[in-house]
């Protein structure tokens, strides 16, 4: 029997979330694949402050965003993250799990276009949409105010919406 006391059983338990949302706000495969492991590491190692009456998932989110934007901050060198090149980008399909994801082409172009947003829409996006959290938990896990989340929500997908839009143009 595993209980909340357990690092172990908790990170097995929610390592596909954890993995969706490192590759989510990565884009590319090592990056999230580090994320994922720092995530682990940083979760391991504060493990003893943790609280079980609290959901372990949304524990371990916040610790991952953050780790997130701390490495963001280190290396920031542009508004947008691209693929490198076209293996990169279909090696970041096949990470997605078929049965959880649809893979088809219309799908790819939302993704690409959830990529092409700027970092901040793109954290909220997929804290909302990609993995089923509320706005008031997303503005919790990012610690930003719930307004805010909407705004960017709504900034979000007028975005998405432009970009979709645009490539329809051009078939």
């Amino acid at each position: 029997m595993h209980s909340n006391s357990d690092i172990g059983y908790q990170l097995e338990n929610c390592r596909e979330r954890l993995t969706r949302l490192c590759i989510n706000l990565c884009i590319n495969r090592h990056d999230a694949e580090d994320l994922f492991q720092d995530t682990c590491l940083r979760a391991i190692k504060y493990f003893k402050k943790y609280n079980p009456d609290m959901d372990f998932a949304k524990w371990i989110f916040r610790i991952c965003i953050n780790t997130y934007k701390t490495n963001l901050r280190r290396r920031y060198t542009s508004k947008t993250i691209s693929f490198e090149n076209e293996d990169e980008y279909d090696l970041f399909f096949e990470c997605i799990p078929e049965t959880e994801c649809p893979y088809d082409s219309r799908y790819k172009e939302l993704l690409s276009a959830v990529n092409r947003l700027p970092e901040k829409y793109r954290t909220i996006l997929v804290m909302r949409y990609f993995n089923d959290y509320s706005e008031e938990d997303t503005a919790k896990l990012v610690g930003i105010p719930k307004g805010t989340v909407k705004s960017r929500l709504n900034k979000a997908k007028k975005l998405i919406r432009e970009v979709m839009e645009g490539e329809e143009n051009y078939v």
